[in-house]
């Protein structure tokens, strides 16, 4: 649907069916964790959604080729934490990255050594909030 469609479309919501084993099973998730203060199972649905819109948005623009423009985003998050020599060593390793991947051919394999590269030098935890911000970064310029 094109955008200018969806702004005409008056709808609030839309029906979605699910075989009753795939409700069980999302009633299941939605009763044994409570971490992620689903409502119940329309609540994971709607999540489910925008995860995987998200995703396929994410997988979009590594196929166009933006992914290049997260290098020096990341050096300037890196020095502006860490220091310059966190970042020299950042750009030691991430040059070494480079040169195993090419970054056109293999954008995912790119992105996952950039993550661990990213794990290593601030953790998990850290690193899945740098890379989240990095690619809202680049989903709000549009192209970079």
């Amino acid at each position: 649907m094109a955008e200018e469609d969806i702004e005409k479309d008056e709808r609030k919501w839309v029906g979605v069916r699910l075989s009753k084993v795939m409700m069980h099973q999302i009633e299941m998730v939605v009763n044994t964790h409570p971490e992620y203060a689903w409502n119940g199972p329309n609540d994971f649905v709607r999540d489910a959604v925008r995860r995987h819109l998200e995703y396929i948005r994410r997988q979009d623009m590594l196929r166009e080729g933006r992914i290049e423009s997260l290098q020096p985003k990341v050096e300037q998050i890196i020095e502006e934490s860490l220091g310059v020599e966190e970042r020299t060593r950042f750009e030691r390793e991430l040059r070494a990255i480079e040169r195993e991947i090419d970054v056109a051919k293999e954008p995912q394999a790119f992105v996952d050594a950039l993550t661990k590269l990213l794990e290593n030098t601030y953790g998990q935890s850290i690193a899945k909030t740098i890379s989240k911000k990095l690619l809202d970064m680049l989903q709000t310029k549009g192209s970079v």
